[in-house]
């Protein structure tokens, strides 16, 4: 447990000075801390799409069989265009790398 109130712990943290690199470390940091946003708001509608299909998939298909192979269909496109988007990002992170590198060569 905390040994001071949430109140004086913010009180601290307001108060002490400004450090560059802190405030260079919290502009790299994600805007939420769980791993699945890395992909940003593309990422998250995606996910969210993925976990709402199999809802709206049962309340327009009312046959079983046709209702569990959409559901599946649906997953299985989720997984491969967010996959798809991550790969994407990390091909440019690595461009980007890169080109800093043959920058600092020069």
């Amino acid at each position: 447990m905390y040994s001071t109130s949430h109140t004086d712990r913010l009180r601290e943290q307001s108060s002490q000075r400004s450090d560059p690199e802190r405030e260079a470390r919290q502009r790299q940091h994600q805007a939420f801390h769980k791993s699945h946003t890395s992909l940003g708001a593309a990422g998250h509608w995606i996910r969210t799409a993925g976990l709402l299909a199999p809802l709206v998939i049962g309340e327009f298909i009312k046959d079983p069989d046709k209702k569990w192979r959409m559901v599946r269909i649906a997953s299985v496109a989720t997984a491969l265009i967010s996959e798809g988007l991550y790969t994407n990002k990390v091909r440019s992170e690595r461009d980007h790398a890169r080109e800093l590198e043959m920058e600092c060569q020069l």
